[in-house]
């Protein structure tokens, strides 16, 4: 086969990938277990991850920036969180009973999150934003509920509606009753919030992602989030923050720290268990009260949200989050990992606008997100501003080619990271950054060399 082109250097080089992923293509709808690790023209295999690196099934060194999905502040295998997982293991992994690290797991959440006057833990994201609007419903006595354009939240059915471009695109497989009760907003759009709860006395929440949809891809600011929390109150709703991502990732007390203002309601995974799965929500005591038995039998409302979960708060994930939270809470890893990502951002806008290409990297606090053609004549990199930039035109989406061969240029350079972007991590060093710079360079001097750039 020749090796002229990106794809054909792929098919070469992850040669051993491309046999797993065969038999896998009969095993799992498109071979994979997430949507977003569907990779064309096949998704590489990972067997050892370390720090800031992982390996492929036959050897080849990457550079992470996928940061298990948000989930790895501290990057791959910490020695803190190992020691913790490896002591805990000996002793059991699901008791079927109460126990001492789920305690001290709370109290340490309870601690560095403002709205947590309660918390109840789940096993994911999802399931915590689905128990948060439901709490939220039962709360109010209302059904609706009110998300923005572009955030993610999960993939139950309310929530999944109106996470990816074409915002307007119906979701296969749910109910019109379903669909009935959830509304869209355009993002950073206070005006049209506030002609929505003027309008519609059946709203019971609104939910968004604090740092913005996708955390970042469509920013939001501190302004917006005031007026947020302001109208919210003024009208009666409950607002959710939904802090899987950014929770413990912007700062140590997450969004609603950094932003200074304290939901109802917020939902918490990925970083909150070290890496493993867990999740919480964390809110007002009189909201979490309609989870409790206690609270339902002495007060005269009568009702009770069910609430089992085989994994919920189990001894392991216990024990990786309290190592995690303990870091966490120096707030040293977020001065790390929100450097590397700005030393990133700039080296990679530096890179497009000596190309001369009308993409964009751009991002705040540890993201680093990637726009391939931005659509605004005459703007560089550099003079690129994303709160200004009509997120709509994410309904054409990035070009899948162009997606496709950046993706796989970056990891024939050594480098393994979204096509959209990712997220740093403490364990990024400041060679990863000037490596993954020049594999940017590279990879931008093959598309070209490709014709597929201009």
């Amino acid at each position: 086969m020749s090796t002229n082109t990106i794809l054909e250097k792929y098919h070469t080089t992850f040669s051993k990938n491309e046999e797993f992923a065969q038999p896998a293509n009969n095993i799992f709808p498109d071979g994979v277990t997430h949507d977003n690790r569907h990779t064309e023209p096949f998704p590489i295999y990972i067997n050892r991850a370390q720090g800031s690196k992982k390996w492929t099934i036959d050897g080849i060194e990457l550079i992470d920036y996928w940061s298990g999905h948000g989930a790895l502040l501290l990057g791959h295998s910490p020695p803190e969180i190992v020691d913790a997982v490896t002591q805990q293991m000996p002793l059991g992994t699901h008791y079927g009973a109460c126990h001492a690290l789920e305690v001290e797991w709370g109290s340490r959440v309870k601690e560095l999150i403002p709205s947590a006057e309660r918390i109840r833990f789940v096993n994911s994201g999802t399931e915590a934003t689905l128990m948060a609007i439901r709490l939220s419903r039962m709360s109010t006595g209302k059904s609706k509920f009110l998300k923005f354009a572009g955030h993610f939240h999960g993939w139950h059915d309310s929530v999944i509606l109106g996470v990816n471009p074409p915002f307007e695109t119906p979701v296969p497989g749910i109910p019109e009753g379903t669909i009935d009760t959830t509304i869209i907003c355009p993002p950073n759009d206070i005006g049209t919030v506030e002609e929505h709860l003027k309008s519609d006395p059946d709203i019971a929440c609104v939910i968004l992602e604090p740092t913005g949809g996708a955390f970042g891809t469509i920013p939001t600011n501190g302004e917006f989030l005031q007026q947020l929390r302001q109208i919210t109150h003024d009208y009666g709703v409950l607002l959710i923050f939904d802090e899987v991502i950014s929770g413990f990732r912007v700062s140590p007390g997450g969004a609603q720290v950094y932003y200074d203002i304290t939901p109802d309601l917020t939902t918490l995974a990925k970083i909150l268990a070290g890496g493993l799965p867990g999740g919480a929500v964390a809110g007002r005591e009189d909201l979490l009260d309609f989870i409790s038995i206690k609270a339902t039998k002495s007060t005269s409302r009568g009702k009770k949200m069910p609430h089992p979960g085989t994994f919920n708060a189990n001894p392991l994930s216990a024990a990786a989050g309290i190592a995690m939270l303990k870091q966490v809470k120096t707030g040293i890893p977020h001065e790390k990992v929100n450097r590397s990502a700005k030393m990133l951002r700039e080296g990679l806008v530096d890179v497009i606008d000596q190309h001369k290409l009308d993409w964009a990297v751009y991002g705040e606090f540890s993201a680093v997100k990637f726009l391939i053609g931005h659509g605004v004549e005459g703007v560089r990199a550099a003079d690129f501003d994303p709160y200004n930039w009509d997120y709509r035109q994410l309904k054409g989406g990035s070009n899948s080619e162009l997606t496709m061969n950046l993706r796989c240029g970056m990891m024939l350079n050594g480098i393994d990271i979204a096509g959209n972007g990712g997220m740093t991590t403490v364990a990024h060093s400041d060679a990863d950054v000037q490596q993954t710079i020049a594999a940017f360079d590279q990879t931008i001097g093959w598309m070209k060399a490709d014709g597929l750039l201009d």
